[in-house]
């Protein structure tokens, strides 16, 4: 079963790029989620796709909702999840704790198994059934587990495993005598007795039983400890009678599948991150939404923040609007130097991203439907254009971005363009800007040509319905706002706000 998707078996998506993926900080945000590196993974191969049907977004919402709204369930589940993690080491195949080199210890291990499944199942329907939930999801897996608990296979396999478990525990512990060389080395075993006491020893029946390896001390590997090795042909003799029960046990009950249960791990990995990162929010006083999801209409954000100013400890959070619409899908976004222009790019981002997954966002409101793929072109390491050089790199990777754009499509430029002459910059930007509009995508395209803008009246004469907007993030007595307002830039503003802040104005030169 999937908690992903709502119709199993039927999931479609769109992935992000790796550029993207660093670009937006989304990686930042998953290290933000969790500190452990296997749910790092979970996490990242979940929230780079990009679910397309809303129904799916919506599906994921519902359960976010129950866990963010009962503790006692998100608790619950968490206990839960530990075994269920053992159930998914286990059904690998490829894993095992110890070597099979007995076909007893094999069978122990499976009898271990077994029961776990057991225990988790009852467990989680136990969970699910007396805590208040709505969501289709997690009612679909209480409904299975349901079926399992109440059929007459399930109800049997547990005093079957509680008998063997109580036959084997009447042994605990065994009296030995061993036969040693010169050198004190073990040459046999000559007697074993188990009795119904505990004697001091350092070895357990456990560890005897399975075969345990110990560390050697002055090398750096595992060996096969020659006393737990001697001792196995007596405890099979031993435990004869129950090397056979337990045999038709485990054939009796071979149906059993856990992957009703394991499918659902990495799912609850998700969602049980996204719930913490919520309450977080929440404890800090940040505002969160679940957002309204309508196919067909573009979003439309309120009161937005980057998530990323609260992983930074930022202080004082400055939100802000945004919106597309079918006549306005691209913006020509300026302003002064660390005046927030890329934080506004990337929180939009995240904005759809987040509500894609059927996460909260990070918003006052926010309605629409997420976009079915964000592209993106930041500035990247020099390191990387050795084989075109900055503007061939440049060249490279729009052509793709372009090729791959539609009208569901989010691109994010940030400086494009930059490294050539300020004529060259405007001619390419002019292009890029028309095709873009041609294919119907929304852009932000953020830049330093503040010529760009001034040609907006020119551009909004192509073809297309879209008009193209200018923004800029405000400046208010020569101080950053890092609000966004719809504006011509001021070039003039800018520079003597930079010159200010560096001290470079003529009045700050002539008195130093």
């Amino acid at each position: 079963m999937n908690l992903l998707y709502k119709t199993e078996g039927n999931a479609k998506f769109s992935i992000l790029p790796d550029e993207t993926v660093k670009d937006i900080a989304l990686h930042e945000l998953i290290d933000y989620m969790t500190g452990d590196p296997e749910e790092k993974k979970i996490l990242r191969d979940i929230m780079v796709r990009l679910p397309e049907d809303a129904s799916d977004m919506l599906f994921r919402q519902e359960i976010l909702k129950d866990l963010m709204s009962n503790e006692e369930l998100s608790e619950d589940i968490r206990r839960i999840i530990a075994p269920v993690k053992v159930l998914c080491f286990y059904g690998s195949g490829a894993k095992r704790m110890h070597d099979r080199d007995n076909s007893l210890a094999s069978l122990l291990e499976e009898l271990r198994v077994l029961k776990v499944y057991v225990e988790t199942v009852e467990s989680l329907y136990e969970t699910l059934c007396k805590n208040d939930i709505s969501s289709d999801g997690l009612i679909s897996v209480r409904d299975s587990l349901k079926a399992i608990v109440e059929s007459e296979e399930f109800k049997s396999v547990k005093p079957d495993i509680q008998r063997i478990h109580e036959d084997l525990a009447s042994a605990k512990g065994a009296v030995i005598g061993v036969t040693l060389t010169s050198d004190l080395d073990i040459e046999n075993v000559t007697a074993i007795e188990f009795v119904d006491y505990k004697p001091r020893s350092s070895y357990s029946l456990k560890d005897v039983a399975v075969g345990s390896k110990i560390r050697n001390p002055f090398n750096d590997y595992k060996y096969q400890d020659p006393l737990l090795t001697a001792m196995t042909p007596f405890l099979k003799k031993h435990l004869g009678l129950h090397f056979g029960e337990i045999k038709r046990l485990i054939n009796r009950h071979s149906k059993y599948d856990s992957r009703l249960l394991t499918d659902l791990y990495n799912g609850l990995v998700f969602y049980l991150s996204a719930a913490d990162l919520g309450k977080r929010l929440a404890s800090k006083k940040h505002v969160i939404a679940f957002p309204d999801i309508i196919p067909g209409k573009y979003l439309e954000i309120k009161g937005f923040y980057n998530i990323r100013l609260v992983m930074n400890i930022q202080k004082e959070i400055v939100k802000n609007d945004f919106s597309f619409a079918d006549n306005e899908k691209i913006y020509i976004l300026t302003g002064p130097n660390r005046g927030g222009k890329t934080i506004l790019e990337q929180g939009i981002g995240l904005v759809s991203v987040m509500a894609s997954l059927g996460m909260f966002v990070t918003a006052d409101s926010c309605q629409g439907m997420p976009f079915g793929q964000i592209l993106t072109h930041f500035p990247i390491d020099e390191n990387l254009t050795i084989n075109y050089g900055r503007l061939g790199e440049e060249a490279v990777r729009i052509k793709e971005m372009v090729k791959n754009s539609d009208s569901s499509t989010l691109l994010l430029f940030n400086e494009t363009f930059s490294t050539t002459s300020a004529a060259d910059a405007l001619f390419l930007s002019k292009d890029l800007i028309h095709i873009l509009k041609d294919k119907g995508s929304c852009v932000i395209f953020n830049t330093h040509i503040h010529e760009l803008a001034g040609c907006i009246p020119e551009m909004n004469a192509w073809e297309g319905e879209s008009r193209i907007v200018s923004v800029v993030m405000e400046i208010r007595d020569n101080v950053n706002t890092f609000r966004l307002k719809r504006s011509e830039p001021d070039t003039s503003s800018y520079a003597k706000n930079i010159a200010e802040k560096y001290g470079i104005t003529y009045e700050q030169l002539k008195e130093t």
